[in-house]
Formats: structure tokens, C-alpha cells, sequence
């Protein structure tokens, strides 16, 4: 009898030990994943999600957008910048107008169009996950955009120098790469500031202008170009309050341009047409032979960070010393 109840007496302190053994190894393991440090476990959606203001208010994505279609060349130029490729433009159905480094940045993209009257259809046909628009030009087409896809609404067609700058800042953050950003800014300030010092004087009357066989259309400091000259320095001849102003052979004169960049659209053009009447030989750009011919791509078109330090190469080029 008294080995029995020693035999069993051991059996039971041994299945004491086993369990306890048990009972530390689950302690052990539960003490182990409440220490795993939190950078180790998976993203939540929420940690991707981006919020942005754009042009008229709060935009929050639920993602980094991966395809995106943008609406006007300068938004396409924010994104190169930026190593994103869009799957969409609106070229005005013509890549040509694309500025070449721009254009050598690009991957296959779809044309979607007219700027102004893009083809709804074929950017839905995208699946685009943004969407990035102008408040003025895109403003009829916003509604059936904003059902395809999110909308980056911003003001690039009325903005000047200054806008532009922020609506990248803005670009940057949606798509996810704003410190890329922010770096890029630098390098175009640097840029800019080692142009500047090559165009020494800028006491000068400057005026840009768009010519076609129809008419001269002045480009005065309220536009993109315009503001751009004033930010260098130069003065706005037309004191215009319109963007865009037509002149007349005898308005030019009046105004009087002490340099003339012009941005033709066909081979022959307005001025060319004017050069046989002799009001042309009384404005000053002229009898100083101070017309500069240069790309309307680069100078009216592509109105982001390339175009502008095109912009500065180019005066600095004509103009500076």
C-alpha cells in the first residue's frame, strides 16, 4: 500500500510540472507578440491614404494614385519631374506640342484629346485612379470627370509664376513624392538664381506674343509668360489687364516693345506680313534687331518647372551677357 500511494504521488507531481511548463511556454509566446515592435506589422490602408488641398478644397485619395491623366501640359511637366509617367494627356491630339524633354521622359501614354474638349470616353476607358484638371478650362467637363475618377482641381490657365510653383508643391504631395518634390524645387531655384545672373539688364520693355496669320496676341504680365518676364525684371509694355491681348500693327508701335519674343504657330505669320509696312521699323525691338523667335511649346504651353528654366535659358541666351 505505501508503495502505491509513493507511485502515485510521483505521477501527480509530474503532471503538475508538465503543466506548468505548458502554462510558461503560452506566457512566453504571448509576452513575445506584444513586444514585436509596431514598424514590423503590415500597413493599414490608412497609412496610405493622402489628403491634399487642391484648388477648391479638401481631396483625399485612398491610395498613391498609379494612374493618373492630366488635363493640361504643365501638369504632365510636374510629373516628369517628379518620375511619374501618366497613362493619359491631353495633347491636343498632337505629341508634338509635348516639350522634347518632356516627351523623352514618357513612357507610352494615350492621347485623351482636346484640352478643352477631351474625350470622356477614352479616359474612363484608362481606369484612372486621379484625374488633374484646371478649375477654368476644365469646368464643364468637371462633372463627368469627377465620376470616373478622383479630381485634382487646380488653377493653372489664369496662374502666374508664383501659382505654378504652388500647384507643384501641391502635384507632389498627391501623387506621393513630396519630399522628391520639395528637392526638385531646390534645383530649380538654383537654376533659376544662376540664370538671373546672366541676364544683367533687365531695364528693358519685353514683350512675348503668340503670332499666327490671323493676329498678334500679346502675352501681358496677367499671363503665365508675362508674369514670368516680371518676375525677371522686365517690364510689361501693354499695361493690359487681359491675359492675352490682339494687337494691331499701330497698338504694337504705340506700346513700343524694346524686345519681342514671338511663339509662331504656322511657318508664315502676322509679322511677317507687317514687315513691308514701315510703322514696323519705328518699334524699337525692331530697329535693334531684338525679335527673338522662340518655341510656343516651351514658352506658353509647358507652364511647370522645364518650361520656366527653357524660358530663363532662352532670354539669357538673347539678352544676357
Amino acid at each position: 500500500m505505501n508503495h502505491w500511494i509513493k507511485s502515485t504521488l510521483r505521477i501527480t507531481l509530474i503532471g503538475v510540472f508538465v503543466v506548468s511548463l505548458a502554462a510558461c511556454g503560452k506566457a512566453t509566446t504571448n509576452q513575445t507578440e506584444a513586444t514585436t515592435p509596431a514598424s514590423q506589422t503590415p500597413a493599414t490602408q490608412e497609412d496610405t491614404k493622402i489628403t491634399v488641398q487642391d484648388a477648391v478644397g479638401t481631396v483625399e485619395l485612398p491610395k498613391k494614385p498609379e494612374r493618373i491623366v492630366t488635363m493640361e501640359f504643365g501638369f504632365t511637366d510636374a510629373l516628369v519631374t517628379l518620375g511619374v509617367k501618366p497613362v493619359g494627356i491631353a495633347d491636343d491630339d498632337d505629341s508634338n506640342l509635348l516639350m522634347d524633354e518632356v516627351k523623352t521622359q514618357l513612357k507610352d501614354y494615350k492621347s485623351v484629346g482636346s484640352r478643352y474638349e477631351p474625350n470622356i470616353e477614352l479616359i474612363s476607358s484608362l481606369q484612372p485612379d486621379l484625374i488633374i484638371v484646371d478649375i477654368n478650362k476644365h469646368k464643364n467637363a468637371i462633372p463627368q470627370l469627377k465620376a470616373i475618377a478622383p479630381l485634382l482641381i487646380l488653377d493653372d490657365f489664369q496662374a502666374d509664376y508664383s501659382q505654378m510653383l504652388k500647384n507643384y508643391t501641391t502635384i507632389s504631395i498627391a501623387v506621393g513624392k513630396e519630399e522628391e518634390g520639395k528637392k526638385r524645387l531646390a534645383e530649380h531655384e538654383t537654376k533659376m538664381e544662376a540664370l538671373k545672373k546672366e541676364i544683367k539688364h533687365t531695364d528693358l520693355r519685353v514683350l512675348p506674343a503668340v503670332v499666327n496669320p490671323k493676329g498678334f496676341y500679346a502675352h501681358s504680365d496677367h499671363s503665365y509668360t508675362g508674369s514670368f518676364l516680371a518676375m525677371l525684371g522686365f517690364t510689361d509694355p501693354v499695361k493690359n489687364s487681359a491675359s492675352y491681348p490682339q494687337l494691331t500693327l499701330e497698338q504694337l508701335v504705340e506700346v513700343n516693345p524694346q524686345a519681342l519674343f514671338l511663339m509662331p504657330v504656322e511657318k508664315e505669320n502676322i509679322d511677317k506680313q507687317w514687315e513691308s509696312n514701315p510703322l514696323w521699323q519705328k518699334i524699337d525691338a525692331v530697329a535693334n534687331k531684338k525679335i527673338f523667335t522662340v518655341a510656343r511649346r516651351d514658352w506658353s504651353l509647358s507652364r511647370g518647372l522645364i518650361g520656366s528654366e527653357k524660358m530663363a535659358e532662352d532670354i539669357a541666351k538673347s539678352l544676357g551677357e
